[in-house]
């Protein structure tokens, strides 16, 4: 059977012949998009939901990209809240849970339970360092399909220091370890910089992620957002892109998540309207990339809100269809400078 949603075609053929690391079952997934997908009634149409589930972290990593957001933990919502989020997106497709640090949560196996009862597949990102084997194997008993592991660098020294705990790395390692070691997928999760672009240190940690075994790699292009905000600056140019390219064999190694453009900085997910973010205080954004809300789930029906997002006037400009809008000087010169220094983030569009 083909998938009917035209959007997807390509995808399809992509997962089928390239074997990405996921547990793929075409009758599951060609049952989604011709029955499933739209949720339950007056539910919404969610193919992709990032959720962050706390800002909570033991770590303050320069480039975070939610690290302008203030952590206010009694704002988290709750699990009953949560819950009821993921009962409103029943059925998506995927569901990545997200921080700060999801595993600081002591509900995260509940939590990704019940997603995994109403998504075709869980995600979960991850610094790696309470993930031992006995963590990694309720992970997976759960209902987790892919474990991403942060990893900032393949030299341990710099990549304790860019997150600022000695030993992280080797715990980081060891956990992805963990996770495969009990039949749970997981992948390195990086980001690209001007300097490890350069200097080799993206290539190694693809090296790495083949030599330990992982089950693949994501990676992140540099993006004025979060405590890079504004520095428009650790944007990689044309050249640099191709470079990337030219490295970055997919689908072992992937940009931002399997359904996603490959060649060019464009946003699949933000393009074909299909991937938003929902804060840990419930706002709901186009990404997590962008501080700028169209509502908050404890005030509304999610549909309601996705509705209203999907309709603003941002996303019936062209270079929607061409690029991360954080990259784009046009949006953010409507949208992002025109916020005055010191606003709590995110505002509404």
């Amino acid at each position: 059977m083909e998938l009917q949603d035209e959007r997807f075609i390509d995808d399809n053929k992509i997962w089928v012949e390239h074997n990405i690391p996921l547990a793929f079952d075409q009758d599951k997934m060609t049952k989604w998009f011709n029955e499933e997908r739209g949720g339950v009634k007056g539910g919404a149409d969610v193919f992709y939901l990032m959720f962050g589930i706390t800002y909570n972290c033991q770590l303050k990593c320069p480039h975070c990209c939610v690290g302008n957001y203030e952590n206010e933990p009694n704002r988290d919502l709750t699990t009953k809240e949560i819950k009821d989020v993921l009962d409103q997106s029943d059925k998506a497709f995927v569901v990545n849970f997200f921080g700060g640090e999801p595993t600081m949560r002591p509900d995260l196996m509940e939590l990704i339970k019940y997603a995994s009862e109403r998504a075709v597949y869980v995600f979960c990102d991850t610094n790696g360092i309470k993930i031992t084997k006995e963590y990694a194997k309720q992970l997976k008993q759960n209902g987790l399909e892919v474990l991403y592991v942060s990893i900032d660098s393949p030299i341990p020294e710099k990549h304790d220091e860019l997150r600022g705990m000695k030993g992280l790395f080797e715990k980081a390692i060891q956990g992805v370890k963990n996770a495969l070691s009990i039949g749970l997928n997981s992948a390195l999760s990086t980001y690209i910089t001007h300097e490890n672009l350069a200097n080799g240190e993206f290539e190694n940690v693809i090296n790495l992620a083949k030599e330990i075994k992982a089950s693949g790699v994501r990676y992140l292009l540099p993006t004025p957002t979060g405590r890079w905000l504004y520095n428009p600056e650790v944007r990689l140019s044309p050249e640099e892109q191709k470079k990337v390219r030219k490295i970055a064999k997919f689908p072992y190694v992937c940009r931002d998540f399997y359904f996603q453009n490959q060649t060019s900085s464009q946003c699949r997910g933000m393009s074909d309207q299909v991937y938003f973010y929902i804060s840990p205080y419930g706002d709901v954004q186009p990404c997590c990339f962008i501080p700028l809300t169209a509502g908050n789930v404890r005030d509304e029906p999610l549909k309601t809100i996705l509705d209203r997002m999907w309709n603003h006037e941002m996303f019936c400009e062209d270079w929607v269809k061409k690029e991360c809008p954080m990259l784009n000087k046009e949006f953010r010169k409507k949208y992002i400078n025109s916020i005055p220094s010191g606003t709590k983030l995110p505002v509404k569009m």
